[in-house]
C-alpha cells in the first residue's frame, strides 16, 4: 500500500457555516494564497508553525477543538 497525504482542510472550513479560507488566514496571520494552495492540494510541504497557526486559527473562530487531522491526513492506496 502506498500512503498519500491528503489535505482535509477545505471540508473543516465548510463544516462550520460562515467560515471561509480568508477568515482563517487573518486570524492565523498566513498569507490567504497559502490557505488557497492547501485546500487545492497544491503544496508540496507545510511547516510545523502554518500547521500550528492554521489550527489555533480554526480553535479561536469556531470555538472547537481541532487536530492536524482537521488540515491534513494520511489515506493509504494500494498501488
Amino acid at each position: 500500500m502506498k500512503a498519500n497525504v491528503k489535505v482535509t482542510l477545505e471540508e473543516t472550513i465548510k463544516k462550520h457555516e460562515g467560515l471561509t479560507r480568508n477568515a482563517v488566514a487573518v486570524e492565523g496571520k498566513i498569507r490567504p494564497a497559502t490557505i488557497g494552495e492547501l485546500c487545492r492540494n497544491e503544496s508540496k510541504a507545510i511547516s510545523f508553525d502554518t500547521l500550528q497557526r492554521i489550527v489555533n486559527a480554526l480553535n479561536i473562530l469556531t470555538g472547537d477543538k481541532h487536530t492536524i487531522e482537521d488540515i491534513i491526513t494520511i489515506e493509504y492506496v494500494k498501488e
